[in-house]
């Protein structure tokens, strides 16, 4: 089944101007092409509205988000049973006497994973064990998650020495390390831990940092869409030899209600954009800095303004992998990154250290908003669920899972 915004020729009809004069076949420019590009100009248009926590979308949006969602409801038989739980698009994980997650040091039948994870309703992903540590710990403060007398949070994959993992009631905190091999390596098994769990209807957000395009830093920005270093959204990926091209979707229905949630007393900017998702730090988003550089000055800005006008607002390195596979896999996602520097003025972060801490505390407390506000609706606020403490089914089997995980590379 194509994606419904895919032409044959594998341009995505939402493609700017330019990548459909360069790229498009005779169909994808003459059939609604000019529609897509018109709505999506609307959606950039910050016309939403809070109001008591709901967001009013104007009708045009209504009905672009209709017809995504429709396409979703499309989708359901592959990605969700009929209760609401995570279906893998893997029929060979079943057939497994057990699932190993070596790089959370977990398994399917070393660990009661329905105890342990059944009730996560959010999974949140950052950058590094610090800043998940410290999200857990404030996320905790914000929906007044208690945890027993004498206890503290718990680094459950501790024994991966890859990923840092803490739960908090319906809350997961994950580093995903740095770049698209690594973010990718990490959806693969928090999707299986999500099946094993029969968790129903996740929601996954990444948040971290960036570099933005003509924005200052300490600027936060939602993805609306995410696109690689040549501006496609798709994340192409070799698998048996063969390239497979998978489409970079974000929610749009999420993006709109995390912008409603920017207060007007926030000392910072908070604003939707394209993001474009790079291979590299260096070359791959033109920096002057790397060990090795082979363009000029004048080359760098010349690209730079280019992306720009394409619409890109930010760069970073995981936001492709993450709305591909999250799409793939059919869970709600989004993206919210703080850029540390306007890569049109320089490379170099410059601001002092307090300021870029308190500059990746911003989209921490976005989605916060959002999960407190989610909690709320729910009645679920303040409710001691599992701590993040190991359950065991299988003393044996938890050993090996511990070995295997110690192990691979």
């Amino acid at each position: 089944m194509p994606d419904e915004y895919e032409c044959d020729c594998g341009v995505d009809f939402r493609a700017t101007q330019q990548l459909l004069e360069d790229m498009g076949c005779d169909v994808c420019k003459s059939r609604g092409v000019q529609k897509r590009m018109r709505l999506e100009q609307e959606k950039r248009l910050d016309v939403q509205q809070h109001q008591d926590a709901v967001v009013h979308l104007p009708e045009n949006m209504e009905e672009e988000q209709q017809e995504y969602e429709e396409f979703l409801d499309g989708r359901k038989a592959q990605v969700r049973y009929p209760d609401g739980t995570v279906k893998l698009r893997n029929p060979h994980i079943e057939l497994m006497d057990q699932d190993i997650l070596y790089h959370l040091a977990l398994g399917s039948e070393s660990h009661d994973l329905v105890t342990m994870f059944g009730d996560v309703k959010f999974v949140v992903m950052g950058g590094t064990p610090k800043r998940v540590e410290q999200f857990a710990y404030y996320i905790m403060q914000e929906i007044g998650h208690k945890l027993p007398a004498g206890t503290t949070l718990l680094d459950i994959s501790q024994y991966s020495y890859r990923y840092s993992m803490y739960k908090v009631g319906p809350v997961l905190s994950i580093s995903h390390g740095m770049g698209i091999p690594s973010v990718g390596i990490l959806l693969h098994e928090v999707i299986k831990l999500m099946y094993h769990a029969r968790v129903k209807d996740p929601i996954f957000f990444r948040i971290g940092t960036c570099g933005g395009i003509g924005i200052e830093g300490g600027t936060v920005v939602i993805s609306e869409e995410a696109v690689d270093g040549m501006l496609r959204p798709v994340l192409e990926l070799p698998v048996l030899g063969k390239l497979h091209s998978r489409p970079a979707r974000l929610d749009k229905k999420l993006t709109r209600e995390l912008k409603a949630l920017a207060s007007a007393e926030d000392p910072y900017d908070t604003m939707i954009g394209k993001t474009m998702c790079t291979y590299d730090f260096y070359e791959g988003q033109g920096r002057l800095d790397g060990a090795f550089c082979d363009y000029s000055d004048e080359d760098k800005m010349a690209f730079l303004n280019r992306v720009h006008e394409s619409g890109v607002t930010n760069i970073e390195m995981e936001s492709l992998s993450f709305a591909a596979l999250t799409h793939h896999a059919g869970i709600k996602s989004a993206v919210v990154c703080v850029t540390l520097v306007d890569r049109l003025k320089g490379d170099q972060v410059l601001a002092p250290k307090e300021v870029l801490n308190e500059w990746q505390e911003r989209p921490q407390k976005l989605v916060s908003r959002y999960i407190k506000r989610y909690l709320q609706m729910k009645g679920r606020l303040s409710l001691d669920g599992h701590c993040g403490s190991m359950c065991v089914k299988s003393p044996r089997r938890f050993k090996l899972v511990q070995q295997e995980s110690e192990h691979v590379d």
